[in-house]
């Protein structure tokens, strides 16, 4: 054999591996999933479900997009710019509306339930030596909201609007992670935290003595009357070092899908979801949460995703 002849040879191979190894690379599906900004509980579960589900769907390549948090997730996905993330349930509710911050947007008649990602409380955190001890006492401050498009905004605003105090605060925009290093320099004087552990208020508590202002018993009433998709529950006293179990404004967080995403593809990333659950939890402890709550999404007015639904009908698992 010539030298020419091998190497006709060897690029006739080179050629072919190639266009194999772009045939199984094209045989990928992409999954965009939305969770927030570091510092924020979306984010760390979007993290560790990429990381896990990916150990059993080999075809299937999550990619983390780092986002606002929910508000900026729920307009991403209604936009086809994402394929999943984590939604707050009263954005769900909105954007078939739509109003609230979809107001004037697209109707989002193509989102699709895939799981109940957790139930989350919103919260005001401050430093013990601020003076600060009830949610009264924000007004006149420096509050960090939280990352612009987020859940988070979304949920303090209305929680501050429900109390009459919104347009008493100082209110600062900045990321969770900003928030936590800002209170602890004294540069705010408390920030808004929606869903629990976040690390942001973790990372503060080892090195500093936090407080998270409590909720007046009519406060909590006045915050349900005035928006229904908040409940009270109780955030436990584990939580957080040296803070005890507290009542407060909860709200319920769903894993979310655009209608596009192959009805197989979700069916398998659901089952690997539910045989993985307890390493997805010792990831992030949200991810215990998670569970049907078919019925409850359905209320809000969008269906569930269709390979959602066919494994908890074949699992029996649609409560």
């Amino acid at each position: 054999m010539t030298l020419r002849t091998i190497a006709c040879t060897l690029a006739a191979g080179l050629a072919a591996a190639t266009l194999a190894s772009g045939a199984v690379a094209q045989d990928k599906t992409s999954i965009a999933w939305g969770g927030s900004n570091p510092g924020g509980v979306m984010y760390y579960m979007v993290g560790v479900a990429g990381t896990e589900l990916g150990k059993d769907l080999p075809d299937v390549n999550i990619t983390q997009v780092t986002t606002g948090g929910s508000t900026e997730n729920a307009k991403r996905l209604i936009k086809g710019e994402l394929d999943m993330g984590i939604v707050y349930g009263s954005h769900v509710f909105m954007a078939q509306e739509p109003t609230g911050p979809f107001k004037d947007g697209e109707k989002g008649d193509m989102l699709r339930g895939v799981a109940m990602a957790y139930e989350g409380p919103t919260y005001f955190v401050t430093l013990a030596d601020s003076g600060l001890s009830s949610i009264a006492d924000l007004a006149g401050k420096k509050v960090a909201l939280g990352p612009p498009g987020s859940g988070t905004v979304f949920n303090c605003s209305n929680i501050l609007t429900a109390l009459g105090i919104l347009d008493q605060v100082e209110p600062q925009m900045m990321t969770f992670a900003d928030a936590g290093r800002a209170l602890g320099n004294g540069q705010i004087d408390a920030f808004c935290q929606s869903s629990s552990p976040a690390a942001a208020v973790t990372e503060l508590a080892e090195t500093r003595d936090v407080v998270v202002l409590p909720y007046e018993e009519d406060q909590l009433a006045k915050i349900s009357e005035t928006y229904p998709f908040y409940h009270t529950g109780t955030m436990p006293e584990t939580t957080y070092k040296g803070v005890p179990a507290t009542d407060m404004p909860y709200t319920t967080v769903y894993w979310v899908a655009h209608e596009s995403v192959p009805e197989d593809v979700v069916k398998r990333m659901v089952a690997s979801a539910y045989d993985r659950q307890d390493a997805l939890a010792n990831g992030h402890k949200a991810w215990a949460q998670m569970k049907p709550d078919v019925e409850n999404f359905e209320a809000l007015g969008a269906p569930m995703h269709p390979g959602a639904a066919a494994y908890y009908a074949e699992s029996g698992a649609a409560k």
